[in-house]
């Protein structure tokens, strides 16, 4: 759906004018997954106060922007309010060449410092919280070296999307990971999956029969509503990956999960790749660009 044509802002509703402001506005949400921010200025006369409210959006699936700014008087706000736009166009999809450098760039740093992160807890415990204290430090460590910086987390879009895969009949998915490239540092997100992990038991001894073993086996069946994690291994059609609050409650542990034949049952994986701050919808911040 397109973001570049100017919106009905619903003024009457005043929403400008509450503090914070209640921006993104409901039916914003509705077009997609974004993420907002905004920014107060005021000029005081004699008389009167004029206050001016600057409002970004960007639809994070896309990187689509739009600006909001809306100017009215503190002592008559409906009969002064005035509301501009300003739509910015999502920016081109990363060639395969970008993508590979971005690999290079993040990749193998995102995973060692997930690797490094098992056996603890990161931030509040939660699974997202993981990926977003990777990025920040990452980010303020190559800031330091005056490298660019990794973009960080938007909701949960991790950078650029390379493959989603959904749950479908046996074999379909063999050789999905391979053929998208998926590779250690990448970050997957899932959606009402549904995952049946066999696990094999030691031998046991067969009942009543001299020098008979038997093997055993568990099931384990895993359910992720909304799960992050990071890829930091590819063998085949499983993924190894450091994840929070998954296989450890409140806390980082590793998990394999099989993308082949019958490993998710139910559900939607999307595996993006770590890009550039550059990559991420340039100029995302409340300010007003006078032509």
């Amino acid at each position: 759906m397109s973001h570049l044509k100017d919106f009905d802002l619903a003024l009457s509703t005043k929403w400008f004018t509450k503090e914070p402001p209640a921006f993104p506005l409901p039916f914003m949400k509705v077009l997609g997954p974004c993420t907002s921010n905004w920014a107060w200025t005021w000029e005081q006369d004699s008389t009167d106060t004029t206050k001016t409210l600057i409002c970004a959006v960007l639809w994070t699936d896309t990187k689509a922007m739009t600006k909001v700014r809306v100017t009215w008087k503190r002592s008559d706000p409906m009969g002064t309010v005035k509301a501009e736009q300003k739509h910015y166009p999502a920016p081109p999809p990363p060639s395969e060449e970008i993508l590979d450098k971005a690999h290079v760039l993040y990749g193998e740093n995102i995973a060692v410092w997930a690797e490094e992160a098992v056996g603890t807890t990161v931030g509040d415990g939660e699974c997202w919280t993981l990926i977003q204290r990777a990025l920040i430090d990452l980010a303020n460590t190559y800031s330091r070296f005056g490298k660019e910086p990794p973009l960080l987390s938007q909701g949960r879009t991790h950078g650029h999307p390379i493959l989603t895969l959904t749950a479908s009949p046996v074999g379909s998915n063999s050789g999905l990971l391979q053929l998208a490239d998926v590779r250690r540092g990448d970050i997957i997100e899932l959606k009402g999956a549904h995952f049946q992990i066999i696990t094999e038991e030691a031998p046991t001894k067969v009942p009543g029969q001299w020098g008979k073993w038997q093997k055993g086996a568990g099931v384990q069946n895993v359910r992720l509503s909304h799960h992050t994690a990071i890829v930091v291994g590819v063998e085949g059609d499983k993924l190894r990956v450091v994840e929070q609050n998954g296989c450890v409650q409140g806390g980082v542990g590793e998990e394999s999960y099989d993308f082949g034949d019958g490993g998710m049952l139910r559900g939607e994986m999307v595996v993006f790749r770590v890009v550039g701050e550059s990559m991420g919808g340039g100029g995302f911040v409340a300010e007003w660009e006078d032509e």
